[in-house]
């Protein structure tokens, strides 16, 4: 007898030793680079979503439509695609943390529903054709939010998980670059083809097939390659086990979850002799036990909201600011009678479109050049909270003195003939321009990638990291609808008064509440319990 009361502990001892182990491997696999290739699908996986809905022109419903027209439905189109993920977003988000669905099942249903969405998008006759196509998409699509979440669970140890969610902006502005080249390429205007034809019917057709048949490879590749990371699910019982253990006859259902779980315990353990159903319970029952889970109310701690509260800001300003920054680039300069050396300005940079392409491919190559080399040492040098606080700073800076190229290109246009070697010249304005959007860049390169980080990290508890991301998702796209709007009207409003730098200066206001309300952001612990 007394060998045998210091067998049982022993053996949940090495039962636990095993777990152990088996944890430890789990770790070792990240480190090693086992989940590489899903870490692939998923970059690809984030790009698809840039690459949707590229290429198609509202002109073709109405040739006859004009501009202001056509201007009016594209927000509309914009608008509804957002407000359909803004009420169907947390949705998917319980539904990724719920034990019999997870994060892979709603990132293929999003892939598949966006692959029939976008086909019927580029077939699309009407207008309301298309808006509902738009609405579905939006709706039943919620791969932005699951990409970070499952990202972030696939690399556990900080260092790693940073560096991967890095890679997230890269391949945004790789599908940014890729979508406008594939609907330029594929589409097929109907001048050249008869009427009657395939062609001339659905000019748009190609490219969005393009789009859609990546959108249903990625879907296939995912179930493949890609692992469920739900903790509730890495249990060797399947959800359709589980469901029907808990669903189907009391009796039949917990006597096959315990042979199932006794089985188990049988080979980690190795071989040993019958034991009492008491042993038996004692060795079940932390295999059946249901992982803790929270309420829908405790997900909202401080941190939480207030996290949320600096994602809500932040994105307001950084997304409206590219679009009031390109208009200000086309904007005409100030004649020589009303511009003075003064605050108020009455004009833009006047540059074509050929120049304002430059100066947004220039964004582009500065964001992947200091994404790539500056931010990983960074983040290492500074910490993740301190280099979101660090980067927040750069905003209403960058957002004061945007407008003052203005003031630079008026000196060089209207520059007389007989200059000293110390005149503003043209390359003056461009120096200007690439500063104001160096600083643009070096604050987002610092807070975007952080901001994700810390996003994921205040998750108080593993079985929510879902509901937190796609409520991130949610907080964006509210933000990205409320915020360009009011800058863009307050920066019409500056030119009809004079006063041209009135949008860059809310959205400088913007950014300094930006940083006062990250003082009460802290670090999480990424869902770990104590």
């Amino acid at each position: 007898m007394p060998a045998d009361s210091n067998a049982s502990p022993n053996l949940i001892f090495d039962g636990d030793a095993v777990q152990g182990q088996r944890c430890a491997s789990e770790v070792t696999a990240v480190d090693g680079g086992v989940f590489k290739p899903q870490l692939l699908i998923l970059m690809l996986i984030r790009m698809t979503e840039s690459l949707a809905s590229s290429s198609i022109q509202l002109q073709h419903f109405d040739p006859s439509a004009p501009p202001a027209t056509i201007s009016a439905r594209a927000g509309i189109m914009i608008g509804a695609k957002t407000a359909a993920h803004v009420c169907t977003g947390l949705i998917w988000g319980r539904l990724a943390d719920w034990e019999y669905c997870g994060r892979k099942a709603v990132i293929v249903f999003g892939l598949m529903a966006s692959s029939i969405s976008i086909l019927g998008y580029g077939f699309s006759q009407t207008f309301v054709m298309a808006l509902t196509c738009q609405i579905l998409d939006g709706a039943l699509n919620s791969t932005v939010s699951m990409t970070r979440c499952v990202i972030a669970e696939l690399n556990p140890q900080k260092r790693h998980r940073a560096r991967a969610l890095t890679l997230l902006p890269l391949f945004t502005n790789t599908g940014h670059l890729i979508g406008p080249l594939i609907g330029g390429f594929l589409v097929s205007p109907d001048k050249q083809h008869n009427t009657r034809s395939f062609v001339s019917k659905f000019p748009y057709a190609a490219p969005n097939i393009v789009i859609a048949a990546f959108h249903a490879i990625l879907a296939l590749a995912a179930i493949v390659v890609v692992k469920e990371t739900l903790p509730t699910q890495h249990s060797h019982l399947g959800s359709l086990r589980r469901a029907w253990a808990r669903l189907g006859p009391r009796g039949l259902s917990d006597r096959t979850v315990r042979e199932e779980v006794v089985d188990e315990s049988s080979r980690l353990l190795g071989h040993q002799h019958a034991e009492t159903p008491a042993l038996s319970e004692s060795v079940a029952s932390p295999e059946t036990a249901k992982p803790a889970t929270l309420r829908f109310s405790q997900i909202w701690t401080f941190n939480v909201v207030a996290t949320m509260a600096v994602y809500f800001l932040f994105h307001g300003h950084s997304g409206a600011f590219p679009s009031l920054w390109a208009i200000f680039l086309s904007t005409p300069v100030s004649s020589t009678r009303q511009q003075k050396l003064s605050f108020r300005l009455y004009g833009g940079l006047g540059m074509n479109p050929r120049g304002v392409g430059t100066v947004m491919s220039m964004q582009g190559a500065i964001s992947v050049i200091t994404q790539v080399l500056l931010y990983p040492t960074l983040n290492d040098w500074l910490g993740t909270i301190r280099l979101f606080r660090t980067g927040l700073l750069a905003f209403p800076v960058t957002y004061f003195i945007a407008p003052f190229p203005a003031l630079v290109s008026f000196y060089a246009t209207n520059q007389p003939s007989n200059t000293s070697r110390y005149a503003i010249t043209e390359p003056c304005v461009w120096v200007s321009v690439a500063f104001v959007l160096l600083l643009y860049v070096c604050g987002r390169t610092g807070v975007a990638p952080a901001t994700t980080l810390l996003i994921n990290d205040s998750t108080p508890h593993p079985s929510v990291r879902a509901t937190i991301h796609t409520t991130a998702t949610i907080v964006s796209s509210l933000s990205r609808s409320i915020f360009p709007p009011i800058a863009l009207g307050m920066f019409g409003h500056g030119l009809r008064i004079g006063f041209v730098e009135l949008g860059f200066w809310f959205l400088s206001g913007v950014a300094t509440l930006a940083c006062l309300a990250s003082m009460w952001v802290v670090e999480g612990d990424n869902g770990i319990e104590g």
